[in-house]
């Protein structure tokens, strides 16, 4: 009696292997489309507010402050840093593999940092947020991101001590995941700043 292919024994598990994506890996991408479409409605939001008003922005909005310069690079040096620990998580090269996501623990928790400098250095202006659009806009969607790059550490610390342990040795793609998760945030900040500064 012949089968259908794919009805053969171990045939799903056979598909699943072929198909690549794995039950982790699918949770991720909608997660990371639900964010999108997050952050995607603020900018929209923000745009629309901004294409609306007479004057962008209102008289009397303190600059940006400079510091979003360095917060910027802070999440490119890690996003990069994180390309080379998912190497390192695929060759099982341990030891590498724990310092280069201490390394980049230790640079999300600075960009939590600079972000809470710039927020103090727009605080300073004169124009208080609930006042000025602009300024409620720029705390509302940098707030909404630190937020998300806050729920990220959590992750990142509890793959940079399970990694220290070998843990992902045959199992790489939980380092996979943090880091597509990261660099989505990456994306995000880019997208952000860009919206902000034009």
């Amino acid at each position: 009696m012949s089968m259908a292919p794919g009805c053969e024994p171990g045939g799903q598990a056979v598909a699943a292997a072929d198909s690549g994506l794995s039950p982790r890996r699918l949770a991720m991408r909608l997660f990371l489309v639900s964010l999108g479409i997050l952050f995607g409605a603020s900018l929209i939001g923000y745009l629309v507010i901004r294409w609306r008003a007479d004057q962008w922005p209102p008289p009397g909005t303190p600059e940006l402050p400079p510091g979003l310069w360095a917060s910027t690079a802070v999440l490119a040096v890690l996003s990069a840093l994180l390309v080379v620990a998912v190497r390192s998580a695929r060759a099982a090269e341990t030891v590498a593999l724990g310092r280069q996501l201490a390394a980049a623990t230790a640079l999300a928790v600075a960009f939590l940092a600079a972000q809470t400098g710039n927020w103090v250095g727009m605080a300073a202006g004169a124009v208080v947020p609930r006042e000025s659009l602009f300024l409620f806009a720029f705390y509302v969607l940098t707030f909404l991101h630190a937020l998300h790059v806050l729920a990220g550490v959590v992750p990142l610390v509890l793959v940079t001590l399970r990694a220290r342990n070998g843990r992902y040795v045959d199992d790489p793609e939980p380092v996979e995941l943090v880091a597509s998760y990261w660099h989505f945030l990456g994306v995000a900040w880019l997208a952000i700043f860009a919206v902000l500064s034009i």
